[in-house]
């Protein structure tokens, strides 16, 4: 079966938002309270039923296609990087915030980053295109501190984290290059 996990991850989010319907409990990624298994856990949670409704549609439109090109193991792999790799992000970028990040953003955007790498032939300008621009404009959010409710941060990490785990999974130097330095870079900011 195709798309399995991509299925299952639907599932299991739509089921967490059921549950947190009935118990009003929302587990996020908050700075000032920080627990090492909310770094997966807040990606389940969402903040509205349209927050929910915006990321399963993506993860089903963008994840369904990327799962089947990359297999599955590869996918679980990127839901994880990505998913942690968006939260520190956060982290790093609002250490003072408070509020928490809750929602599957950051692993969509990473579906968004590995799938502008896969696809890199196909779509060539397109997508390069529409990289540099969300790029340019989350990172222009984000200084000028134009956030709103939204976790820019998150979605830049996992964009950025997904674009070159898809170019580790295609065996390109350039890709481990990057990933050793944005691993290398974060780790240093964490323990600074």
């Amino acid at each position: 079966m195709k798309g399995k996990f991509t299925l299952l991850l639907f599932s299991v989010t739509f089921l967490v938002f059921i549950y947190q319907i009935k118990t009003g409990e929302l587990i996020g990624l908050n700075p000032s309270d920080l627990h090492y298994e909310d770094f997966i856990i807040y990606a389940f949670f969402h903040s509205s039923s349209a927050h929910l409704a915006f990321n399963l549609a993506a993860l089903l439109f963008l994840g369904y296609y990327l799962e089947e090109k990359i297999g599955t193991e590869k996918f679980i792999v990127l839901f994880f990087i990505t998913t942690i790799f968006a939260g520190i992000a956060y982290i790093l970028l609002y250490p003072s915030a408070d509020r928490s990040c809750v929602g599957l953003s950051g692993f969509i955007f990473g579906i968004v980053g590995g799938n502008i790498v896969a696809y890199k032939e196909r779509y060539k300008n397109y997508f390069l295109l529409s990289a540099l621009f969300y790029i340019s404009f989350t990172v222009f959010l984000i200084y000028f501190d134009i956030v709103g409710n939204i976790a820019h941060a998150a979605h830049l990490g996992g964009f950025l984290i997904g674009a070159v785990l898809e170019m580790c999974y295609e065996k390109r130097k350039e890709g481990y290059v990057l990933m050793f330095l944005t691993l290398g870079s974060t780790i240093y900011l964490v323990i600074v």
